[in-house]
């Protein structure tokens, strides 16, 4: 497996991450066009439009409008995507890997950083202060984000295998 030496460091999402949340463009359903990039929202996928506001890797931190306060929709993207007011666009500063960004910030209780009543709301100041902890050396950070990324493509994999058995089953009943 890996053996990690290198210290860890707790340090505020500003310093481990821009913020690009100036790039988002909300298009109401009526009005999109409909193309092959992603449209973003709090909680991922919303449509497929053509254009698109972000093109690199980025983590998506729902704003507000979350489904799930206890597992916060974060997510990591790549290629050319579309997204809307309702989730802020990170992206690692100085070499910090952007799929362990990811799973570094789904593994932070957001709850206590969330304002608002019926609809939380993470605010963007708040969020960018909120401290994380990392290896200071990034191939390390690259490395675990790659490994958690893997596990994650193999969990949807046997998901979706396990999903079509299931269904074959019931069809066959």
């Amino acid at each position: 497996m890996f053996a990690f030496t290198n210290s860890w460091e707790q340090r505020k999402l500003e310093d481990v991450a821009n913020r690009y949340d100036n790039l988002r463009i909300p298009v109401a359903a009526s009005e999109r066009i409909s193309g092959e990039t992603p449209y973003y929202g709090a909680n991922g996928i919303q449509d497929y439009v053509q254009g698109y506001t972000h093109d690199g890797e980025f983590v998506l931190v729902a704003e507000d409008g979350a489904n799930d306060l206890k597992n916060y929709p974060v997510q990591y993207v790549s290629g050319k995507i579309w997204v809307n007011n309702h989730a802020h666009v990170l992206q690692g500063k100085n070499s910090n890997d952007n799929k362990f960004l990811k799973y570094n910030i789904s593994q932070t209780n957001i709850e206590p950083f969330l304002v608002g009543g019926g609809r939380a709301k993470l605010n963007a100041e708040v969020m960018m202060k909120i401290e994380v902890s990392s290896p200071k050396n990034t191939s390390e950070q690259q490395k675990i984000g790659t490994f958690f990324s893997n596990l994650d493509n193999l969990i949807t994999l046997h998901q979706r295998n396990n999903s079509k058995t299931f269904l074959t089953e019931i069809l066959q009943c």
